[in-house]
């Protein structure tokens, strides 16, 4: 409990919704003690201590005695030895009245029309006398209030409204990777909430406002992040954002079942494009023009996927990429896999989707770290598809092995492996394998010996004795005795220029085989 309620506290945890403070917005800091109701008889207040807050209507004040009018009653009620610490008032509230309130200094509310001022007077006395009680059920019914709408189906932004209401600060809500999704707010706290990008929970302060950040849903990876912003925030605003994020992750989680569904319904669309038969092409480009993907441009398969990749996480990972892809006006079929995200992007140039796919990922790897973006080249047509996929499948099983995880892997770029790939599985690489490198890479397995690693480096710097045994961190002499080692085991001379190839290109199918089991 605070030691002190203030005006503010019982606009926010006890005064209905839609009531506003027409004037003294600088009093609302002000101590409350108690509620004060207009009486049915003269003298209007009796027995003022200072500190209370007057609840009164307007309409009943004038036929109490005709002179009473909100101005008049503002000014004495402000300009007492011990003022009142504000004014609540239902009716009709006159420019008159708001200049009296300036002028003394006192914060003016003007409750909603339809509000009954038993249940205000009730509320406020339930605050004052018992302020953690009051506080809980106040954050109960925002909660409710969130659900409600969310079932109204007001989305994201009619939620926001909600709470931007009920605590008087602006309000974001952002995506996964930190983007700004919608908000409601005004000012300097607008203005800081557009430059936040919130990746945890906790308090930070911008351009001197405070803002308190709460995850959206449980887990390691959020489903977003909801933001709080104002000049000070206090427990009721760290209440609201709680409240906020669980009923925000109800309607995040409705908006991921629709997204599925509709995914199932594009991914069977995929399936059937690259497993269907031949002769439903025509059909394919009909059903794909009501989908709205143009699948006459010719497209190129993007595997996404993180490492460990849960179904909840591939699940926020496809509905971000979707919205990543919205943002560029890129409409493309998506299939969700066992593992990994499939997306055919429509081809306007090849520079252009590098581009593209490197800032997707840029933008989506600050939310899901250890992202990887596999891509095939172009299908011309919607026979090819398969063919890309196939190839965006071994850039990212090859890519990862000779470049890591967490970029982008093109099968444009593994040079040679790309030949080695479409020979991996025939006699005739595992033969070429055996008689080149075979014998020295068993004698690595069995001796735990670095020759492998010697070889590699020792092309890597284009047969440079000293620029290999820095990178290895051993002396010359060692780096000779392990060469020598090498053509004694493998049979193969580096001074040769066929075999210095042979051995080359051998150390390349090493990688490319060790993805297999060699045939019998």
């Amino acid at each position: 409990m605070p030691s002190v309620i203030t005006v503010r506290d019982v606009l926010r945890l006890a005064l209905p919704a839609g009531t506003e403070v027409v004037a003294g917005s600088a009093g609302l800091g002000r101590q409350v003690n108690w509620v004060a109701t207009l009486r049915a008889t003269l003298p209007a207040f009796a027995e003022l201590r200072g500190g209370e807050l007057a609840l009164l209507s307007v309409e009943a004040a004038l036929a109490l005695d005709s002179r009473l009018n909100l101005a008049t009653l503002v000014r004495r009620l402000g300009s007492a030895p011990v003022p009142v610490a504000g004014v609540v008032a239902l009716g009709e509230i006159r420019p008159e009245d708001i200049a009296a309130a300036e002028e003394v200094r006192l914060p003016l509310l003007k409750l909603p029309d339809s509000a009954d001022l038993r249940d205000v007077e009730r509320e406020i006395t339930r605050l004052v006398t018992d302020y953690e009680a009051q506080f809980e059920r106040r954050s109960a019914q925002l909660y409710d209030l969130l659900t409600q709408r969310s079932l109204a189906g007001q989305g994201v932004p009619g939620l926001l409204e909600v709470l931007a209401e009920r605590t008087g600060q602006s309000v974001a809500c952002f995506a996964p990777n930190g983007e700004l999704r919608a908000q409601r707010g005004r000012g300097s706290a607008r203005v800081a909430l557009q430059a936040l990008r919130p990746n945890a929970r906790g308090m930070t302060t911008l351009l001197n406002q405070q803002i308190w950040v709460e995850p959206i849903g449980s887990g390691d990876v959020p489903a977003g992040y909801l933001a709080i912003a104002g000049a000070t925030l206090d427990d009721w605003d760290r209440e609201a954002a709680q409240r906020g994020a669980a009923a925000l992750a109800l309607e995040l989680a409705k908006e991921q079942a629709v997204q599925a569904a509709e995914e199932r319904l594009r991914g069977d669309f995929v399936a059937g494009i690259l497993f269907g038969q031949p002769g439903d092409v025509t059909a394919a480009m009909q059903r794909g023009q009501e989908l709205g993907y143009n699948l006459a441009a010719p497209h190129v398969a993007m595997i996404v996927t993180v490492e460990d990749a849960s179904p909840a996480i591939l699940a926020r990972l496809s509905a971000a990429l979707q919205t990543e892809l919205a943002r560029r006006n890129v409409s493309a079929p998506i299939s969700r896999r066992e593992s990994s995200i499939l997306c055919m992007l429509p081809v306007a140039g090849a520079t252009r989707v590098r581009d593209l796919v490197e800032q997707v990922h840029e933008r989506l790897s600050s939310a899901f770290p250890r992202l990887v973006l596999a891509l095939g080249t172009p299908a011309a047509g919607l026979n090819e598809w398969r063919r890309s996929v196939e190839e965006a499948e071994q850039a990212l099983l090859l890519g990862r092995q000779l470049f890591g995880a967490g970029r982008v892997l093109a099968f444009s770029d593994l040079g040679v492996y790309r030949l080695l790939v479409r020979l991996r599985e025939t006699p005739e690489l595992w033969t070429f394998y055996r008689e080149t490198l075979s014998r020295l890479a068993d004698y690595d397995h069995r001796q735990g010996a670095e020759l492998l690693k010697t070889l590699e480096a020792y092309f890597n710097h284009l047969g440079n004795l000293r620029a290999t045994s820095e990178a290895l961190h051993v002396h010359r002499n060692t780096l000779l005795y392990r060469l020598e080692r090498i053509k004694e085991i493998s049979g193969m001379d580096l001074d040769n220029a066929e075999e210095h190839f042979a051995l080359w290109l051998a150390l390349r199918a090493h990688r490319i085989l060790s993805t297999l089991e060699e045939p019998a």
